[in-house]
């Protein structure tokens, strides 16, 4: 089993983030964990100087891709105990047995991603760690896709990714590959302990909806 956990950029001046990652990966159920961190405030730094100065979408998109190199070597450092892999090729091996990885996205966002069949990651402001986090999902046809968070979506219960998308909790891109993505989970991390929603599948009947 395949799990790809995208580790959102605004936990990372969470308190004893390491320790809550490691708590929580040993709560779920057997499976390789793909750990892929988001960008935070080093992003958030680069869309300031970005409507300060305006900056070439493209060049700005993949400035904030390489960002994501930092963060990944930073989870790293705070859990030097999983791996961490920039090759593609190498996460493809390591998935096939339990444990963890930390991927750094970089080098298959410039060498692979845009050959892969299926909804293509513009090279914009659209594109955040979310949707780069779910496009390796549908690539590695993972069993599960969790975004780890600091909130859940107001009001909790079943939301599609289009009602995510419209308030801005996921990027506009991650709603559009929605029909390719595995069972999608949203975890608030910063709770104590975690609480969690699930998204429902294309076509599926929202949980809320349902007589009982």
């Amino acid at each position: 089993m395949i799990r790809v956990v995208k580790v959102g950029g605004s936990l990372l001046d969470l308190p004893e983030l390491p320790q809550r990652l490691r708590r929580w990966l040993a709560a779920q159920s057997t499976a390789h964990n793909v750990l892929v961190p988001g960008g935070g405030p080093l992003v958030d730094q680069l869309r300031t100087w970005n409507a300060a100065e305006p900056i070439d979408e493209i060049a700005a998109h993949w400035m904030c891709v390489d960002l994501l190199t930092v963060t990944a070597h930073l989870l790293h450092a705070w859990l030097p105990e999983i791996p961490l892999v920039e090759n593609d090729r190498l996460l493809c091996q390591r998935v096939g047995e339990p444990g963890a990885t930390i991927f750094g996205p970089a080098p298959w966002m410039r060498h692979s991603e845009p050959g892969l069949p299926g909804t293509w990651l513009p090279s914009s402001w659209e594109t955040t760690s979310d949707s780069i986090a779910g496009r390796l999902a549908a690539a590695l046809r993972a069993d599960e896709f969790v975004l780890l968070k600091s909130v859940l979506p107001r009001g909790g219960g079943s939301k599609e990714l289009s009602a995510l998308a419209a308030v801005g909790y996921i990027d506009p891109v991650l709603a559009r590959m929605a029909p390719e993505l595995p069972p999608t989970r949203l975890v608030n991390l910063r709770a104590d302990p975690p609480v969690e929603a699930r998204t429902p599948r294309p076509g599926e009947i929202p949980s809320h909806f349902l007589a009982g």
